[in-house]
């Protein structure tokens, strides 16, 4: 429950205005690339939500340790783990059982791959507008 209002508190403070600035910033580009811009620019902005979905979920219990934190959420504990890796998210209980959620990492790289896809998407159809917006010189 803290996760989802973490993330819903930062998708108000942080995604909402840089999304009206992003607005903002593509005014300019003209034509299809800026749609593909802005887009590129929502999924890399998804991303970093989802991290911080990640994040929370390791953190879930701010100051205990975590022992604590995975006997009292999952009933499990045998402490050969417990150390956090921050890429990929994991932070594990047992050798099975790990406090980030399995889905948070394949999301966040399936965002990455798309903001970048659309990202080059864009450049191309840029520089495509472009070429034929000039004069050929001979």
């Amino acid at each position: 429950m803290l996760a989802l209002a973490m993330v819903l508190f930062t998708a108000l403070v942080l995604v909402l205005p840089a999304a009206r600035a992003l607005h903002r910033a593509t005014r300019r580009i003209e034509g299809p690339a800026r749609g593909w811009t802005r887009t590129a620019a929502y999924l890399l902005l998804a991303a970093g939500e989802m991290y911080l979905f990640g994040l929370v979920h390791m953190q879930a219990y701010w100051g205990a340790s975590p022992r604590d934190a995975c006997v009292s959420r999952y009933d499990n504990w045998d402490g050969m783990h417990g150390h956090a890796r921050y890429w990929p998210l994991e932070r594990k209980c047992t050798e099975y059982v790990d406090m980030v959620p399995a889905y948070v990492n394949p999301l966040i790289i399936l965002l990455l791959t798309g903001a970048l896809s659309c990202a080059l998407i864009g450049a191309v159809q840029l520089v495509r507008r472009r070429r034929r917006g000039s004069p050929t010189s001979l």
